[in-house]
């Protein structure tokens, strides 16, 4: 009799235990998703990564969703490499395909292309990244929307450059090196408006931006079913 009592609460003591853990997950998923929909990357991916860690090794459809929002953070990080092989790792598991998250990887590598066809003079090139980019689901990304800046501005584009530069600086106010080219653009703009006798070739001088590859920035990303 004291046998079955003593496996009985061995037994109820295992389940609560179990049941414990699979709350802490869930709380650090939840931890996660709220802080990637508030454009905190780093944080989500520390939670993720608990999330995972107080899995002790189950694997499920619970880890499987962890994972796959702990890709799209590294995504969001620019750790590209790391998100390829855990979406690797993820589609091997699961057996599931994740095009929505591979094709943000294709996205986010297009858009350092054209960063470096940028820095190049190659405005042909940056202008079919991007929009290759855009084509694979790539929409509100901030270095998408930097680089589009960039493009219209090597483009001699100044009023369409001094649009996109304010409103990605509305955006990001502590980016100072964009509100810096805000402000030349403003006065490119004001003296294009007070000369318009300037010829064509005259309105498209006065090149910025040595360089236009930039660490990837976290922004704010949407919720992502990605079943």
């Amino acid at each position: 009799m004291k046998k079955k009592i003593y496996f009985a609460l061995l037994t109820m003591g295992l389940s609560l235990n179990l049941f414990a853990c699979k709350n802490e997950v869930k709380a650090y998923r939840m931890e996660g998703i709220t802080a990637l929909e508030k454009g905190e990357a780093e944080k989500a991916l520390e939670n993720f990564d608990l999330a995972l860690e107080k899995s002790k090794g189950r694997v499920g459809t619970l880890q499987y969703d962890i994972l796959a929002y702990k890709v799209e953070a590294e995504i969001q990080l620019g750790k590209l490499n790391e998100a390829e092989e855990n979406l690797k790792n993820l589609g091997t598991l699961s057996g599931k395909s994740y095009e929505k998250l591979q094709n943000l990887i294709s996205a986010k590598k297009l858009i350092v292309s054209a960063g470096n066809a940028l820095n190049e003079n190659d405005l042909e090139s940056a202008r079919s990244a991007l929009d290759e980019a855009k084509e694979k689901g790539l929409t509100a990304d901030r270095e998408l929307e930097y680089n589009e800046a960039v493009y219209l501005e090597k483009n001699g584009e100044w009023q369409k450059a001094y649009d996109s530069f304010s409103q990605y600086c509305n955006r990001y106010p502590e980016d100072t090196e964009a509100a810096r080219e805000l402000t030349f653009l403003e006065n490119r703009v004001k003296a294009l408006g007070a000369n318009p006798l300037l010829s064509a070739t005259e309105q498209r001088t006065g090149k910025r931006h040595h360089k236009y590859v930039r660490k990837n920035r976290v922004k704010k990303p949407a919720p992502s079913p990605w079943d």
